[in-house]
Formats: C-alpha cells, structure tokens, sequence
C-alpha cells in the first residue's frame, strides 16, 4: 500500500526545487491519488507534470498500481495550510469561524493571527465605508476560502 507520508516526501522534495509547496495529498481506496501543489505566482502544468514524474520514477506500478493526479489547490477549495494564506496575501477571502460568523475582507498578514481588513460603514453615513483591521487568531478559524468576483 503507497502512503501518504512516502508521497509527501517526494513531492515536496520536488515542489521545494520549484519554489513551492504541497498542500495535501489524497489517497483513496481504490490507489486514485491526489497532490494539490501551490506556489507565488501559480501553478503550471509543466510543474505539475514535473512532480508527477517525480513521484512515478518512485513507485513501481507493476507491484502498486495507482492512479496519480498533480494539481493546484483550486479557487474554490478551502485553504489547508498558513502558506496559502502568505501567497494570497492582499487578496479577498471570506473567513468562517469557529462560532459560525463569517467574515469578509484582504487579507493583511497572516503571522501569528490572520489580519483582515474590513470594510465598515462610517457612521452616519448611507454609503462611505472605513477600512478596519480585524485579527483572527487561527484557532478559531474553521475554513478560509478565496472570494471570486465576476466582473
């Protein structure tokens, strides 16, 4: 059986030459493999098919056969890990916490706690908002995604 730890290894051995990282690997029942690579900037195909190369140079299929997939996180997936949250950096997410209240805003830093800045309504006003900082220790972070708009 190939394991999830193996695969993360060479991955990220691969995703580190690239400037880049691994933010997860699924491995199903049935061997179908899933690595999600990020990186500044976004991901190629050229470098999904270079990890994917990678790690089938490791196994052998005539004794594990496997499906494997390379691919970037997505926009619509939440986010995994604290890098994510550095290379979208001035970028507008939408934050669900942990007491349910979801929040929107750019994200400022993401260091020890995740800073947003958030729009308010000034006072008094129909239609002047104010960029406010909100911190967010990750702990009460549920799920982070990024917010698409359509133009």
């Amino acid at each position: 059986m190939i394991l999830k730890e193996e695969i993360e290894k060479i991955a990220s051995v691969k995703a580190q030459e690239l400037n880049g990282y691994i933010v997860d690997v699924t491995i199903s029942s049935g061997n179908d493999i899933v690595v999600y690579f990020d990186k500044i900037g976004g991901v190629q195909i050229k470098e999904c098919v270079t990890i994917n190369r990678s790690i089938n140079d490791y196994f052998d299929r005539d004794i594990e056969d496997y499906a494997l997939t390379v691919c970037s996180p997505g926009l619509t997936n939440p986010f995994k890990i604290k890098a994510q949250y550095e290379i979208n950096k001035g970028r507008e997410v939408i934050v669900k916490k942990s007491d349910g209240k979801k929040v929107s805003g750019t994200i400022v830093s993401s260091d020890n706690q995740l800073t947003l800045a958030v729009k308010k309504k000034e006072k008094g006003s129909r239609n002047k908002y104010v960029l406010h900082d909100l911190m967010i220790p990750f702990n009460e972070i549920k799920e982070t995604r990024l917010k698409i708009k359509f133009k």
